[in-house]
Formats: C-alpha cells, sequence, structure tokens
C-alpha cells in the first residue's frame, strides 16, 4: 500500500526546519539585547564588591548617624545654584566645625558626577556654588566628617528649574 503525497504537503523536514528557524531568530534576538543590555548599563555602584565587604561598618555608620539625632535643612536657588545646608543637633542646635563634602548627579549614569566641597558660613551652615548644573533632577549626596570619621550623611534628589 502507497500512500499518495500531494504537491505541498507538510513534510517531517518541513518542520524541522521551521522549529530550527524559530529557535535560531529568539537566539539570535536573545544575543543581541544582551549585548546591548551588557555594553550600555555600567551598574549602579561604582567598586560593588569593596562597598559590599564594608556593608557592616556602614551600618554601623548609620546607627551611629541615628543616636546623634541630627537634623538637615537644605536650600537650594536654582537661580543662582546656591546650596546651603544647615546642620543642627537634636536639640536644634547649630553643628560647626564639619568638613563637609557632597557629589552630585544624575539617577541615570555617572557621566554627569560631580564631587564638591561645602564651606562653613557659620552658624552650622555649609553651603556651595553648584550654578553649573544643566535643568532636572540631581541626586545629592552629602557627608560630613569629624576628625576623620563619618558622622552624617544624606542623599536626597534636588531640583533645577529651568
Amino acid at each position: 500500500m502507497s500512500v499518495a503525497v500531494s504537491k505541498g504537503s507538510l513534510r517531517g523536514w518541513h518542520v524541522f526546519a521551521i522549529l530550527a528557524g524559530f529557535f535560531l531568530t529568539v537566539t539570535a534576538v536573545d544575543a543581541v539585547l544582551i549585548t546591548k543590555a551588557v555594553s550600555t548599563f555600567s551598574g549602579d555602584t561604582a567598586d560593588a564588591y569593596r562597598k559590599g565587604l564594608a556593608y557592616n561598618q556602614t551600618l554601623q555608620e548609620e546607627a551611629d548617624q541615628n543616636r546623634l539625632g541630627w537634623h538637615e535643612s537644605r536650600t537650594f536657588d536654582s537661580k543662582t545654584g546656591r546650596l546651603a545646608i544647615a546642620l543642627m543637633d537634636e536639640n536644634r542646635q547649630p553643628i560647626d566645625g564639619l568638613l563637609v563634602k557632597a557629589e552630585i548627579g544624575r539617577a541615570t549614569t555617572d557621566i554627569f558626577d560631580r564631587r564638591f566641597d561645602l564651606v562653613p558660613s557659620g552658624n552650622g551652615t555649609y553651603a556651595a556654588d553648584i550654578s553649573v548644573l544643566s535643568e532636572g533632577t540631581w541626586t545629592l549626596s552629602v557627608t560630613a566628617v569629624e576628625k576623620d570619621k563619618v558622622v552624617y550623611r544624606s542623599r536626597e534628589r534636588i531640583w533645577k528649574q529651568p
């Protein structure tokens, strides 16, 4: 008994070719997407491994900061680029004599990151001119050091208006 095969019927090798083509296409698209993802994303944290090793120290510094009960008042004038940070203790008394540094950057890239020192201007206030910023949202990280020990950290977003 012979089976008559009509012209244009689906055979086994057709099914194999369709499945192989499908999986090759999916693999090629995945390879392109993975390559783009890895080559364009620099990661959230520079030197994440070393920062991970120091994580317990970071937790201790945060606990010490919380025990101090310090407060921060921050003002940023978009027109002049003047940033002022006032630090107060738990009794709302100004805290002077600190070395205050800051880092500012965009949330999505590290291309525009800048570091600068804030200059004491009296009464627990530390200020800097950051007029070179372009418009938009910036992430500002502030670190206060006293006797070679970090005593205060904060991280907030600021907005520079057009």
